[in-house]
Parts: structure tokens; sequence; C-alpha cells
């Protein structure tokens, strides 16, 4: 698979989690502005994907590395705004499930991730 499909299936994940809740918050959209430059992804295919953001279905990567990224990512888009909704957890569980992980796999990268945000 190439790269570019690898790292437009990763962010169509985190735009998907991001609209979980319904909408995208102003933060959001910028975790998602910086990690779109950060992938080297074009304006048209982050604009494609935000526009069906929440018809997104998530794509499951093939290696545990970018599995772990994956809901990293989750948790951290989850938890931009300083706490994680119900239903934002709700998506995680579902995401690390997904994923091949459970839930104390998941409570332990979101303790991981405030300790990060200190």
């Amino acid at each position: 698979m190439g790269e570019k499909k690898i790292k437009l299936e990763h962010f169509a994940n985190i735009v998907a989690v991001a609209a979980s809740d319904g909408k995208i918050t102003d933060q959001e959209l910028e975790l998602l502005k910086d990690r779109a430059l950060e992938y080297g992804l074009s304006e048209p295919d982050v604009n494609e994907l935000l526009d069906k953001a929440e018809s997104l279905e998530f794509i499951i990567p093939l290696n545990n590395i970018e599995r772990e990224e994956q809901l990293s990512e989750a948790v951290l888009m989850s938890m931009i705004d300083d706490d994680i909704a119900e239903k934002e957890y709700e998506i995680c569980l579902k995401i690390a499930e997904k994923l091949g992980f459970d839930q104390k796999y998941l409570n332990h990268i979101i303790e991981l991730s405030k300790k990060l945000s200190r």
C-alpha cells in the first residue's frame, strides 16, 4: 500500500473521531490541519474528507505500530478540549476494540495522554 494512501486512511480515521460527537470544534480543526500538513496531504484531499466527516468508516491499519498511533491520535483528538466526553470515550473504546486493544489499554493511553498534556 502506498505511503499516501496510508496517510489518507490515518487522517480519515482521526477526522471520523473528531466528528463522532456531531461537530468538529475549532481546536479539533486546528489539530486536523496540523496533522494534514505533517502528513503532506493536499488541501483538496483534506477538504474532501472533512466534507464527508460524519460518514467516514474507520479503517484498520495492518501493523501494530500504526494501530497504537491511531488509538493515540483518537485519544488526543477526544481530549483536545481537556475533557473526554462519554460519547468520545465510547468511540475511542470501539476504535480500541477494532484495533485489537481492550478497555484497560485504552485507559492506559488516556492516562499517558493526560500526563503528557500537563
